[in-house]
This record gives C-alpha cells, structure tokens and sequence, in this order.
C-alpha cells in the first residue's frame, strides 16, 4: 500500500500542464496581429487542420467559414495545404500595403526545396487580423512534390 501512495504522489508531482496558442479561446476567429494570424495560418496547414485554417484564412467580413460555403473552403483549403507543406519557414519582414493591410514576404523550406512567397494579411470584424491571400506561383515546386 505504501508502494502504490508512492508511486500515485510520483505521477502527481510530474503531472505537466502545457498551454499552446494564443492567449484567447481556440474558437475565436482571426488574430491580434498579422504575424500571429500567419504562425496560426502556418501551423494550421502543417497539421492538415482544415477547422484551425477556416478560422484564420479570411478578409475584412471575417474568416473564410463565415463568407464561403463549407465545402468551398474545405476544397480552397485542400489545395492551399499541399503547397504550403514545410518542415520550417521564416518570416522576412513585414510592409504596410493599402487598405491598412501587411504583407509577409515568407520562406519555406521542404527537403531540398526553398521557395519565398508573399502573404498578405488583412483586418477583419472586431480588429482580427487574416491570412488573406497568398502568392501561390513562387511554390508550384512544392505544390508538385510528392
């Protein structure tokens, strides 16, 4: 019995507690700034998240789940996913561009592949910031590996 009060105050102890995102709820639609709303965009599409990136792929009337018919933005999603497949990408700056939008000029790297394309981010309803578009030409060497 001693033993097993042991081992239960073991697992206790070494309990972790692990906090990922941002700092407000999971379901809240875009982002406080243009660089999160990247980071989550980019994340979304690594884990194949179609929900996470409905959420933050967007414009000035809100996330793209809110504008678009569910199977458009799921379908839109699906091929936005297999070009932005990366094992790392850096963000190169950031430009104010018309309309108060940014724009992120964005390396991505897979395998030997390392090509840069432009996001533009936009603000939505309640001053969240959205992925808004991207220039999907610079990345067809990804968009084609398999």
């Amino acid at each position: 019995m001693k033993k097993l009060a042991i081992v239960l105050l073991l697992v206790v102890a070494c309990r972790r507690q692990v906090e990922v995102g941002s700092p407000t709820t999971p379901n809240t639609p875009g982002a406080s700034t243009p660089t999160e709303a990247l980071v989550t965009f980019m994340a979304a599409a690594k884990a194949q998240d179609l929900q996470a990136m409905s959420n933050i792929w967007g414009s000035t009337a809100g996330p793209a789940r809110a504008t678009l018919s569910r199977e458009q933005w799921e379908q839109r999603e699906i091929i936005m996913m297999g070009c932005l497949k990366h094992d790392s990408y850096r963000m190169l700056g950031e430009t104010a561009a018309p309309g108060g939008e940014r724009v992120i000029p964005v390396e991505l790297k897979y395998r030997d592949l390392t090509p840069t394309t432009n996001f533009s981010m936009t603000v939505g309803p309640s001053g969240r910031w959205y992925v808004k578009i991207f220039e999907m030409d610079p990345l067809q060497t990804i968009c084609q590996a398999r």
